[in-house]
């Protein structure tokens, strides 16, 4: 292939068009319709003819209708709603073992003896039958035995299997009593921290045997003694259903049961086997009250709030309608609760800490039995809020809300978890008779402001209306004034300040920042507090659009300056983050602020930094700075700066040396590509041709940068690269080649911009022929005698003065061409689309003409791609007979 040779001087003048003056501006508007006149003609109704409307409605009128529930609620036991009660059980033990973990050691008292002992120990009969007559005045007191808990849940997991072992020898007697045994080890409650851990385990058993009582009984009403299937029991069956043999054996299980000279081992075996009760009874209310009742007799408070749990766990199986056993329970744990408040012997430090213990570990049972009112209710209610109110009149709590009527004291513990239970809808609809039962609770048994932070974060759940949210927020700020601890103070200030922000409230706002500003600066910030204060300053940042609004907010500053640690670190991001979407910034003050952020991040960032933390925090900064802005603006001044010879040089490389450093910093791959296009054009205008070649070797770094970033690269960032390789191209021209370059070919650059091709995430055909062409026209013009023109500086010489007749010159241009010629075909033969296929031949043919002389093996080359286009397009394409005849002509002058 020989190059051909171009006049571009005479092109231009054949090519250019005529000119004539413009008497006026062509985007001058015509005096009879303005712009907004041809806009407002052009205006349509949407909400008549935009059909998504209609479509819209309908979603919500649907999901409006399935909001609401049946109607009167039908006792159902559906295995759904069984696994969901076990489920939740679950969680609520593993939250229990995780909230009271005990690892200390455990004293074996005499009611433990059974854990303390052997199964394989050797009794004599004495000793067997005082076990079998329970009689505990003539047990032998023994000296207390210490075990780990370790050793006490194997040897619990030791009698659970013995139990089994018992059930399948049909043992039912041992079975029973090794039952008995385990449950009265919920007496001893000497070792308080330990209680949950033993309740979990106890229960674990007793669950055990009620399982295998249910399925003993089920098989009796479904087989006979010889083993044949004569009815199967649905999940739903009602007593009727069950036969009289089964129901004589469950009878004897209850009888047995109720024979159980101890009430609290009594009471857990009849919750074990609660169930049963369905092959007997239908109705199961008279039942749950009864064994509601004989809790009253377990005196100690602890063992009795559990085992009202139980009570509550137990019955969620059963499903009954009537819920007023719970009511039952929480009043019967809350009077054991004053009791324990209310004893005034031995008031010290030791005894308030024990009754803190005491009341935490009671919590549990209070926020199950809780949780289970409302359950137990939900579906009757869930369309009237209303009926919640109604409900808890009806159960005797309601009463509880008001001075006047009020029976029986609500405590501060109590009151947490009905504020946790109650919908934010009541709570809204009730919230001042609520506030002042706040006022009027206080107590040991929890901290008064974890109330006052609960009902805040559930009226946040729900649109307090602007009337009660004034007296709500008056309220609140008396109250909060009373807390001189920075936690507490924090703790309810971050509960309702989405209140104060949505209505606006900017004076509880500035009372609010004044208190705790305040107390910060008495005690200081603990690590605990962060946390709060890092939440209040996040949401701050985020509700004003402007932030300078944020910054001249009173003590808003100098909250922030007290921060420290990470919470400093990430209140700072937050602003960055914040800042980079506004508008510009143009606030001195702000702007400095602002760099003070970019500081304690910079700062934040050190050799044990990850890669991502480090490119997250980096990325922050940048985008705050506009590097894009900041490199346009650099080179735009080092342009201007030519003017003055006197300091154009120096001041010229400090520009082109700022934005090296400035450019790679910018994360965008395409974005960081343009920009070091521009400015190595600025260091070629200014005869910098070092800093010229290198920014181009940067940019075409920058391509792989783009390969390597293909999951997040779009369609936009590819038809981008086409027309980046042409400018590199274009300003390719006019650097000349540098004696080292000697060592690797002037075909250096054109050899990487080949490399493209290769790329994974470079498919399409159609963007591989732009490039190959570009490359193409590339290497024509630099074989050039004269080139189509050349830097403005004239202390840069170009390749046609420097290579003017180098043969050796224009054997590597030719072989860069040779290369590209060779990837043409390729990229042709391999596209499957017949139309696109035809389009990339006659690109193919025009390129190689405009490029090279016509002679035979060109014109065969032509002819081959002319071809390809006339079988994939149709005869009558307007590029195709252009191409043809433009071809017959150079062919005619061969």
């Amino acid at each position: 292939m020989e190059f051909r040779v171009r006049d571009y001087e005479a092109e231009e003048s054949a090519c250019a068009l005529q000119r004539s003056p413009a008497t006026d501006h062509p985007l001058t508007p015509f005096p009879s319709s303005s712009p907004q006149a041809i806009f407002d003609s052009k205006k349509v109704d949407r909400s008549t003819t935009d059909p998504l409307g209609a479509h819209i409605t309908h979603l919500s009128e649907s999901a409006h209708d399935r909001q609401h529930f049946p109607g009167p609620l039908e006792r159902r036991l559906s295995s759904e709603a069984d696994h969901v009660s076990k489920k939740e059980w679950a969680l609520f033990r593993s939250s229990l073992g995780q909230k009271f973990l005990y690892s200390n050691t455990i004293s074996i008292s005499p009611i433990s003896n059974i854990i303390a002992g052997s199964s394989k120990d050797y009794k004599s009969l004495a000793v067997m039958h005082m076990d079998e007559l329970e009689d505990e005045e003539m047990i032998v007191k023994e000296e207390k035995k210490v075990i780990t808990q370790k050793e006490y849940v194997l040897r619990l997991q030791e009698l659970k299997g013995e139990i089994v072992q018992a059930w399948r020898a049909d043992d039912r007697i041992k079975a029973l009593k090794l039952s008995i045994k385990v449950a009265r080890l919920l007496l001893d409650s000497s070792v308080l921290q330990f209680y949950p851990t033993l309740f979990m385990l106890v229960v674990d058993v007793m669950d055990m045997l009620g399982d295998l009582v249910w399925e003993r009984i089920k098989r009796k009403s479904e087989y006979d003694d010889n083993g044949t299937l004569m009815y199967s029991v649905p999940d739903n069956f009602v007593s009727a259903d069950i036969c009289s043999e089964a129901k004589e054996t469950c009878y004897n299980w209850f009888c047995k049961i109720g024979s159980v000279r101890e009430l609290l081992p009594r009471i857990y075996l009849e919750l074990a086997i609660l169930r049963c009760w369905r092959f007997l009874e239908d109705d199961f209310s008279c039942i749950l009250h009864r064994l509601t009742m004989m809790i009253r007799g377990v005196a100690d408070p602890l063992a009795s709030a559990y085992c009202h749990l139980y009570v509550a766990r137990s019955a969620r199986i059963l499903h009954p309608e009537d819920a007023g056993y719970l009511i039952t329970s929480l009043n019967d744990i809350t009077m054991h609760l004053e009791r324990v408040i209310m004893d005034r012997e031995a008031i010290n430090h030791r005894a308030y800490k024990d009754k803190r213990v005491l009341i935490s570990l009671i919590e549990p049972p209070i926020e199950w039995i809780m949780k289970c009112v409302f359950a137990s209710n939900s579906q009757v209610f869930a369309s009237n809020s209303q009926g919640y109110c109604d409900l808890l009149k009806d159960f005797g709590l309601w009463r509880n809300l008001s001075k006047s009527t009020r029976n029986v004291a609500c405590l501060s513990v109590v009151l947490h978890y009905l504020l946790k239970q109650l919908p934010a809808e009541v709570l809204s609809i009730s919230i001042l008779d609520i506030m002042e039962l706040l006022e009027q609770t206080k107590d040991i048994s929890l901290d008064q402001y974890l109330n006052y932070r609960l009902l805040g974060i559930r009226l946040c759940e729900c649109q307090l209306p602007s009337s009660s949210a004034d007296a709500v927020l008056k309220n609140i700020m008396q109250v909060i004034s009373q807390y001189h601890h920075l936690h507490e103070y924090l703790s309810i200030a971050d509960a309702y300040l989405d209140i104060i922000l949505y209505h606006t409230l900017d004076d509880c706002l500035s009372t609010m920042l004044n208190g705790i500003l305040e107390r910060a600066q008495v005690k200081g910030i603990d690590e605990i507090d962060l946390e709060c204060l890092q939440s209040i300053l996040l949401r701050l940042v985020d509700y004003f659009n402007d932030l300078q609004n944020a910054f001249a907010m009173g003590h808003f500053v100098e909250i922030l300056d007290l921060l420290y640690g990470t919470s400093r670190i990430v209140i700072s991001a937050h602003i960055l983050i914040k800042a980079t979407r506004n508008d510009r910034i143009c606030d001195p003050t702000t702007i400095r602020f602002l760099f003070e952020r970019c500081q304690i991040l910079h700062d934040s960032i050190d050799s044990s930094s990850m890669k991502y933390d480090y490119k997250e925090k980096a990325d922050i900064i940048s985008g705050l700075l506009f590097k894009d802005t900041l490199v346009h603006l650099v080179n735009n001044l080092a342009v201007s700066s030519m003017k003055d010879t006197n300091k154009f040089p120096s001041f010229l490389k400090s520009c082109m040396a700022f934005n090296e450093i400035t450019i790679p910093s910018v994360s965008n791959s395409l974005r960081r590509l343009n920009l070091y296009i521009e400015t190595a054009e600025v260091a070629l205008h200014g005869g910098l041709v070092i800093h010229a070649e290198g920014l181009l070797n940067y940019a075409i770094s920058c391509f792989e940068c783009l390969d390597m970033a293909t999951g997040s690269r779009s369609s936009t960032g590819d038809e981008q690269v086409p027309s980046l390789v042409c400018n590199l191209c274009s300003l390719l021209v006019m650097i000349p080649s540098q004696p080292r370059a000697c060592e690797e070919g002037v075909e250096y650059q054109g050899r990487k911009l080949l490399l493209l091709l290769s790329y994974p995430s470079l498919t399409s055909s159609t963007i591989k022929m732009r490039i190959l062409c570009a490359i193409i026209q590339l290497t024509t013009s630099l074989s050039q005698h004269k080139l189509p023109y050349h830097a403005q500086s004239t202390t840069v010489a170009g390749n046609d003065r420097l290579y003017y007749g180098e043969l050796s010159y224009l054997q590597e241009l030719t072989s860069v061409s040779n290369l590209a010629l060779q990837n043409l075909d390729d990229v042709i033969e391999q596209e499957p689309h017949l139309a696109t296929r035809g389009k990339l031949a006659l690109e193919a043919c025009n390129c190689i003409l405009l490029s090279f002389k016509v002679n035979d093996r060109l014109s065969l080359r032509c002819s081959r791609f002319m071809d390809i286009a006339k079988t994939c397009l149709h005869l009558d394409d307007k590029y195709l007979l252009s191409l043809i005849n433009f071809l017959d002509k150079k062919l005619t002058k061969m």
